[in-house]
């Protein structure tokens, strides 16, 4: 009797616990972003993004690890829908900490998103104009070890959204995987590329971009909670550098026009603007006029264990050990953490 008593106050408990409605966080706190993916969590996307309605936000700096670190391969495929790059490294991967995070995300994917013109290519607008390409990096939450466990969370996963703008000169960012395109024509072919660091594709930023919640549809069907971010940099690339998307074929051997889905209404949805203090005047930042140094940093694995790195970085392994000893004099160790 009494463990059919206990059971039933268990079984009580818990339904009250269901049914007592989630406390709302403190304004301000990183915790108060997350409270939203309750109720916006499944709400369509793509959408808009403009500084004007934007919430503007404060947050902790985002912080990149190991991002300047060659990876042992990078494989490029077209799976017929889009272009996927998936990277492996020997040891430590690299990751995000802090700003919108409030746990360590690790690398997981990139994919390419465009469109049948240069003036519809882009899945997300800005100031409700579209641009002709844009690239999404995905990254989950590192205690869920996949993204496929993650996308089974609500903070499981984070997708960000760089735009790729029209320019007159190509993008270095993009040129060494978009001239690899020829090679991945038809559909469910790959091809090795690089490898390179994935400072070299990804612009780093710890601050100045826009995020919002929103669902994630599955070819299945399923719908995933996730977040979107759009940081306010960008990449560029040439009309020529944006045909080659439309060159790669679809399932059905034709050349695929594009893969861009519509845009949807915001409504009532809070799109926040995480630390904005640059130009004001448009939602994009103007193109860089010259390489900006990376801001990745190498994390505590290693640099407590500089034989982990890879080959191709072993010249480093020396000055790493001598700034570790305090040998190496100061301005000396700043640079050592920067590739260029």
């Amino acid at each position: 009797m009494a463990s059919k008593s206990t059971d039933a106050f268990d079984e009580e408990e818990r339904v009250q616990e269901e049914e007592e409605p989630k406390r709302e966080p403190t304004y301000g706190t990183v915790e108060w972003i997350y409270y939203w993916s309750d109720t916006e969590g499944l709400l369509p996307t793509p959408l808009n993004v403009s500084i004007t309605g934007a919430i503007k936000y404060s947050c902790p700096s985002l912080r990149w690890y190991n991002f300047d670190v060659y990876p042992h391969k990078i494989k490029m495929t077209n799976t017929g829908y889009t272009v996927l790059i998936g990277a492996k490294w020997k040891t430590e991967r690299p990751y995000l900490e802090g700003g919108v995070l409030l746990e360590r995300h690790v690398l997981s994917q990139i994919h390419f998103h465009w469109g049948p013109n240069l003036m519809d290519g882009s899945e997300h607008s800005v100031d409700n104009r579209k641009h002709p390409a844009e690239m999404h990096v995905s990254f989950f939450k590192s205690e869920y070890l996949t993204q496929e466990e993650a996308l089974k969370h609500d903070d499981g996963v984070v997708m960000f959204c760089y735009i790729i703008k029209m320019a007159v000169d190509p993008d270095p960012r993009l040129t060494w995987v978009i001239d690899a395109f020829p090679k991945i024509r038809e559909p469910q072919s790959r091809t090795r590329i690089g490898p390179l660091p994935m400072s070299k594709l990804m612009p780093m930023f710890a601050e100045d971009y826009f995020l919002y919640w929103g669902n994630l549809p599955s070819a299945k069907g399923d719908n995933f909670i996730i977040r979107w971010l759009v940081p306010r940099v960008t990449l560029f690339a040439t009309s020529e550098q944006i045909k080659e998307f439309r060159k790669l074929w679809d399932p059905w051997d034709e050349p695929n026009p594009g893969n861009c889905r519509p845009l949807q209404e915001q409504k009532d949805r809070k799109i926040f603007l995480i630390n904005p203090h640059f130009n004001l005047y448009n939602s994009l930042l103007p193109l860089p006029t010259k390489p900006e140094p990376s801001i990745s940093v190498l994390s505590d694995e290693y640099t407590s264990k500089p034989w982990m790195l890879p080959s191709i970085e072993a010249s480093l392994q020396a000055v790493l050990e001598k700034a570790l000893r305090g040998d190496e004099p100061e301005e000396e160790q700043n640079k050592l953490f920067v590739i260029n």
